[in-house]
């Protein structure tokens, strides 16, 4: 036996009736722009001991550290491979990667997105979604150009595009992964 929906005098049924359908109109219609669109979903992380914002929608994922394997290469900030869902990817020091000296103890790998490898660092602080107000263009002596405020801190924006180039760089014989500051472009930080 089959419900006829147009006969209910529910409303809290009319309304799921709503609801379903408003659903399954949002698969079927195209994305519309919005103010969603201008927001910046960052993950918070320490270097160093310093806050530091990774774009989240540049990683493929967050895993806590653990031992990596060894792999005899000399590329600066190379600490070995990593395993993340069934692949095996090189791990970077990102600490090493920005110009900051080697990481004593990571506790965290991040799986860029871009690329087929992962960048170690020390802490996790957290995830935030960030409006437009929240991003500031900056200029300083460690040659950062965009930072985030979020969690109680004004943190570099790294942007891991141009880290990806500099380690494809580096294993290409051109100049070295540790050069590479923390800069970033508006591009990264609006999208």
């Amino acid at each position: 036996m089959t419900l006829d929906r147009s006969d209910r005098s529910d409303p809290l049924e009319g309304q799921l009736d709503e609801w379903r359908a408003a659903f399954d109109r949002s698969f079927a219609e195209p994305r519309r722009l919005g103010d969603d669109d201008a927001v910046l979903d960052v993950l918070g992380i320490r270097i160093a001991g310093d806050p530091f914002a990774l774009n989240l929608a540049d990683l493929a994922g967050l895993q806590p550290a653990m031992p990596a394997a060894p792999y005899p290469a000399t590329a600066p900030g190379l600490l070995g491979l990593a395993g993340h869902q069934g692949q095996v990817l090189p791990l970077y020091d990102l600490r090493a990667l920005i110009g900051r000296g080697a990481a004593t103890a990571v506790r965290w790998w991040a799986i860029a997105r871009a690329a087929p490898l992962a960048l170690a660092f020390e802490g996790f602080d957290g995830q935030w979604r960030l409006t437009p107000g929240d991003r500031l263009q900056q200029s300083d002596a460690a040659g950062t150009g965009w930072a985030v405020r979020c969690g109680g801190a004004l943190r570099p924006l790294i942007e891991l595009e141009g880290l990806i180039a500099a380690v494809a760089g580096s294993q290409l014989g051109e100049p070295s992964a540790g050069s590479f500051t923390t800069t970033t472009s508006a591009g990264a930080a609006g999208r």
